[in-house]
């Protein structure tokens, strides 16, 4: 595996001056949504002993169930993958029998990666996208026709 990046320039506002710098951004070369259930039961039933139909009645609750459980104030939390968790907030008050029900509410719902994954990811090589998919042929300098040949030599 690789991950792919592109480069593009953004401003850096840090220094309390404006100065724009180029940058490596994620680019996902996949379509609009990712990988959907039906390819992710394939996948799963190829690295398994459970047939594809199996995995996607379970995957297809999935979504259901940690809602419900995280409704209930619990967490969620998928060995190698991660945790699921939501947070409250409310306005402040001056004391706290002010702080009733009515005035609390589910501020978001969040993921955190499962850190033994994150780490394993974190050691996947990147490669940058050639620039001549998605500059146009007029600012592509020499120098990055060379950086590109030289990335497709390797």
């Amino acid at each position: 595996m690789a991950i792919p990046y592109l480069v593009r320039k953004k401003a850096d506002l840090t220094s309390g001056e404006r100065k724009e710098q180029w940058y490596a951004v994620q680019k996902n070369l996949q379509e609009r949504g990712g990988v959907n259930l039906d390819k992710l039961a394939d996948k799963l039933a190829k690295n398994s002993h459970f047939p594809k139909g199996m995995i996607m009645g379970v995957l297809s609750e999935l979504g259901e169930t940690v809602e419900e459980i995280l409704g209930s104030g619990q967490s969620v939390t998928i060995p190698g993958l991660g945790t699921f968790q939501t947070a409250v907030t409310s306005p402040g008050f001056d004391s706290p029998e002010q702080v009733t029900p009515g005035k609390v509410s589910l501020s978001r719902v969040y993921f955190v990666a499962d850190r033994r994954m994150t780490a394993r990811l974190k050691k996947e090589p990147c490669y940058r996208i050639p620039f001549e998919l998605y500059f146009p042929e007029d600012r592509i300098t020499p120098a990055m026709r060379r950086s590109d040949e030289e990335e497709a030599d390797e």
